[in-house]
């Protein structure tokens, strides 16, 4: 089966598909064009005389014979040719499909051996159905290995659920109408022929399956023509399967009828799909949208069609604990539709939110920034001392705000439990004044008192704890009413710092989802209140890294709201931690 050479994927399009069939065709030598001929003529010659039942009966049982002996065996033979030379992905479970086919078409000869040269019946269980039924787990495999897109954890999981409870439903459908009577285990017969009996209506299921498969997976190769193809020949086996088992139990099977016209037309399907496979990869560039309808309903229409089937077998005898189930069972499904969608919506106002109120993190270093840098340049005979204080604002705020964006997208991968801090000892006053020497606009507008316990120090990062405590003073300004009180005591081995304010507070039903991404509490839906919602969940991962805790209470001093951190007091007998140390720390509601 020489003679096939590599050629290049290509996007798909429809203007391309005889482009794409000239392309396969001249990847083929004379050779094999001459036996793709021949399998393909076999099958259809085949299929015609059986199906209009053309001709005399010896006539149309010689044509079944050796249709059947080229068909199958050569679509086999053709697709494991075209796959064996492929040089990119796909080609071990192209060859799986095509041993799979060829499988059958083994089964097949012996068969034919036993019938047409031997005159003689073909034996049961023998090794005609040993091959017949290893064909399915074959083909069932090379489907699994086909290549499919890359998708995200939680997408594979609905995927995969997806697909299991359409393979449920046609499974059950199958067992009421198919495999129930097509399953005969003789307790007088032997275990091959109790294997065999199962095997075969069960492989019938998993080319179904196989197919639930293709319909519900990712892959650019979806409508692929090859794709195509080897589903119509699966399905068309299948169900000429599965008609052969009534047609036995109905004594009406006779060899050269229709149904045996079937099975060639899908044998047939397998080899127009081996030219295709020696042809160019022909790829169709998806949209990476995120919700599609067609995987949603192929498993799902199943499940309708259960539920349908299952109606009408109980009919009048259905007790009203079973119409109700069923009647629940698709309410939870339309119920399942509407939380993806109310998901979605959720989802997109908050990213929207995002965009729109980003300003509440980085507006506070802009401004200083701006302001000082415009002073800058407007006078240019300020004293020295001036502008080196200004010039020492502005790269702290700098500094600030390059932090803030990295905090932004350290949010977004929930690395901020394992921030690196370096470790100093500071006067907790001094903390706090440099805290409130950053605040701007509203904030740097308030009434604000400290009261700190004397000789009280920190041990942690003073640039980290510097930022909560900026979070945690700009808040208290902005939703506050003009009066924020910062207080810092020892209790025990550690400080606690606390900031009031005499605001409205925060409602109860916020007091845990406040710390959480992107939530801004009662200000959610407040365009004119700045804000991001990440100010809170920045600063709690900080404190925690920090082994320290953090959290929320109702002022008794000021009656708005109090935001406190506590964090491992600075004694004398503690050593300073070396800069550089990393406290890895998941962060815990509280």
């Amino acid at each position: 089966m020489a003679g096939l050479t590599y050629a290049k994927a290509i996007p798909w399009s429809s203007k391309q598909l005889f482009p794409i069939w000239r392309a396969a065709w001249a990847q083929l030598s004379y050779a094999l064009r001459a036996f793709w001929l021949l399998v393909v003529g076999a099958c259809l010659i085949g299929a015609l005389v059986m199906g209009f039942q053309v001709g005399s009966e010896d006539f149309i049982f010689g044509v079944t014979n050796w249709t059947f002996a080229i068909g199958p065996i050569g679509a086999g033979l053709l697709l494991v040719a075209a796959a064996l030379r492929r040089k990119e992905t796909g080609t071990a479970a192209w060859t799986l499909i095509g041993v799979g086919v060829a499988a059958w078409g083994v089964g097949e000869l012996i068969w034919i051996y036993y019938s047409w040269f031997l005159d003689v019946d073909v034996p049961y269980p023998g090794l005609a159905d040993v091959f017949y039924v290893a064909a399915y787990p074959v083909i069932f495999i090379g489907i699994l290995m086909l290549p499919h897109m890359q998708v995200r954890k939680w997408e594979r999981a609905r995927l995969t659920l997806d697909a299991l409870a359409g393979t449920m439903a046609l499974s059950a459908i199958v067992w009421t109408f198919y495999l129930k009577d097509a399953i005969y285990l003789d307790s007088e017969a032997g275990i091959l022929e109790n294997v065999i009996n199962l095997a075969y209506p069960v492989g019938d299921l998993i080319l179904l399956v196989a197919l639930m498969i293709l319909a519900t997976r990712r892959s650019q190769l979806q409508f692929d023509g090859r794709l195509l193809l080897v589903s119509a020949g699966m399905l068309v086996t299948a169900l000429a399967d599965m008609a052969y088992v009534f047609q036995v139990e109905a004594d009406t099977y006779f060899e050269g009828g229709r149904l045996d016209a079937a099975w060639l037309l899908g044998y047939g399907l397998f080899a127009i799909a081996a030219l295709m496979v020696a042809g160019p990869t022909v790829l169709r560039e998806q949209a990476d949208r995120p919700g599609r309808i067609w995987p949603m309903v192929a498993p799902y229409s199943a499940i309708a069609v259960l539920f349908a089937l299952t109606m009408g077998e109980l009919g009048e005898q259905a007790t009203i604990l079973q119409v109700a189930t069923a009647v629940v069972g698709l309410i939870v499904i339309a119920r399942q539709g509407v939380a993806i969608k109310e998901t979605r919506d959720v989802v997109e106002k908050q990213r929207n939110d995002l965009v729109a109120s980003i300003s509440h993190e980085l507006r506070t270093p802009l401004t200083a920034m701006s302001g000082f840098t415009d002073i800058l340049d407007f006078d240019p005979d300020l004293p020295r001392d001036d502008r080196v204080e200004m010039i020492s604002i502005v790269n702290a705020q700098t500094k600030h705000l390059s932090r803030i964006v990295g905090d932004l997208v350290e949010v977004a991968r929930d690395k901020l439990g394992t921030t690196k801090l370096t470790y100093s000892t500071i006067p907790a006053s001094e903390l706090i004044d440099s805290a409130v020497g950053m605040l701007t606009n509203g904030a740097s507008m308030a009434q604000i008192s400290a009261h700190v316990e004397p000789g009280l120090t920190v041990l942690g990062d003073v640039d980290r704890l510097r930022q909560v405590l900026v979070n945690y003073l700009t808040n208290a300004g902005r939703y506050g009413n003009g009066v924020v009180e910062v207080r810092a005591y020892r209790a025990g081995g550690e400080t606690t710092i606390e900031v009031h304010d005499n605001g409205p507070g925060i409602p109860k039903k916020y007091e845990v989802t406040i710390w959480d991404r992107f939530e801004r509490g009662p200000h959610t839906y407040l365009s004119a209140v700045q804000g991001s919602g990440l100010g809170l969940s920045i600063a709690r991962q900080l404190v925690v890294a920090h082994d320290g805790h953090t959290g929320h209470k109702v002022s008794e001093r000021l009656g708005g709201a109090c935001f406190w951190l506590t964090v491992p007091a600075a004694r004398s007998e503690f050593e300073a931690t070396p800069p550089g140390r990393v406290v890895s720390s998941e962060p815990s509601r509280g």
